[in-house]
């Protein structure tokens, strides 16, 4: 799920939205820019943010599009262009403003900046198993990881000081659980006492008990990475329908936390592995540092690389202490969770592939933008 963007359109039409704020360059030169503006049709209605900038020639777009166009961002869409037009757009008329020609042909074209992309995944997971699961991280993850719990909730981040990249894992169940009303306000607005408010509220609950109480969010902030020389993802025109899962599985690939061996294959590995991998998987297995007992770092590099080939153990990344939850196994792409149908159908979760050719209204629309 797209849960986060940050991109920006090159333009030379763009409204004057915000305050206006004049900079005077060192040579004399003078620009004109404009404040940020925070669009929202209502003080607990879900916000986007908007900003024209470097001289009214470029115009920025950030926020959560689940959000913005579900009301909700308990699940959600990767498809990330549409969302991109689905959400710029809504913008506009929330602002009551027509589109900007240039806009219109970006978001038809693709031709944006991609800034920062936050993907979020719910992977099934055992219920309570969070706390546990995230003390064990913050007592035994490498160091580099940089693993510290979230305020306020039930998680840990991830590459906490990166300005490249961030990850999130938590509980989303509890999150919604922790600000219900705030959260429904968002989801049912203004919509009157009828019908279509009371089955909104009913999948909002079914969303709730069915999909986010049986998993985990993981959530991957693909920050200043986007802007690398060697990154495909940095322009709209270079994202494809499978382009967020597949950044964000890359991500979760490389955090670096590795399960303890089950209790009969730590057995086997001391009755099989060669003396001189033996002493050292029988350290790393005790929680000690491996490398610390090696005389010559050549010597360590050398035997971790073979335990690493004939054992499927990387030494050099502490194992998490805990048999009961298996690191490897929650984070298993076959174990994200997908919108369930009925989510999809009733447009609780908005996928612009459906609705190629003809437009329907948002969730943000039904419920704040109404006449």
């Amino acid at each position: 799920m797209i849960d986060y963007f940050d991109i920006t359109i090159n333009g030379d039409d763009f409204p004057e939205i915000g305050k206006a704020v004049m900079t005077r360059h060192p040579g004399g030169a003078k620009t004109t820019s404009f404040t940020e503006v925070k669009v929202c049709a209502d003080r607990d209605a879900p916000h986007f943010c908007a900003r024209v900038e470097n001289g009214a020639e470029r115009m920025r777009f950030s926020g959560s599009p689940a959000l913005w166009l579900q009301g909700h961002n308990g699940m959600g869409s990767n498809d990330f262009t549409g969302l991109v037009k689905a959400s710029v757009l809504l913008v506009f008329k929330t602002l009551k403003l027509d589109c900007p020609a240039s806009v219109v042909e970006a978001l038809n074209t693709r031709n944006y900046a991609v800034d920062e992309v936050h993907v979020a995944e719910h992977y099934a997971m055992p219920l309570g198993l969070m706390h546990q699961l995230c003390d064990n991280i913050r007592r035994y993850a490498d160091p580099t990881l940089e693993a510290i719990p979230i305020r306020p909730g039930i998680g840990v981040r991830f590459w906490s000081q990166s300005r490249d990249r961030q990850a999130i894992l938590y509980d989303k169940y509890h999150y919604f659980m922790d600000g219900l009303s705030k959260h429904k306000r968002k989801l049912l607005g203004l919509m009157p006492m009828d019908i279509d408010r009371i089955g909104t509220s009913l999948y909002f609950g079914k969303m709730m008990e069915e999909y986010l109480a049986k998993g985990s969010r993981l959530e991957t902030r693909h920050k200043r990475c986007l802007k690398n020389k060697n990154c495909l993802f940095n322009h709209g025109s270079l994202w494809q329908p499978e382009t967020a899962r597949a950044l964000h599985i890359e991500m979760v690939k490389s955090i670096p936390l590795q399960d303890l061996p089950s209790l009969d294959m730590r057995e086997l590995l001391l009755q099989t592995a060669k003396l001189e991998h033996r002493t050292l998987i029988a350290l790393w297995l005790d929680g000690r540092r491996p490398m610390d007992f090696c005389k010559s770092s050549s010597t360590y590099y050398r035997r971790r690389l073979e335990v690493l080939q004939q054992h499927g153990i990387d030494l050099s990344i502490p194992a998490l202490r805990d048999d009961a939850i298996n690191w490897a196994s929650i984070t298993n792409p076959a174990s994200i969770m997908e919108p369930p149908d009925w989510a999809v159908e009733s447009g609780f979760v908005h996928e612009p592939s459906r609705w190629i050719g003809w437009r329907d209204a948002t969730q943000n629309e039904r419920a704040w933008l109404r006449a």
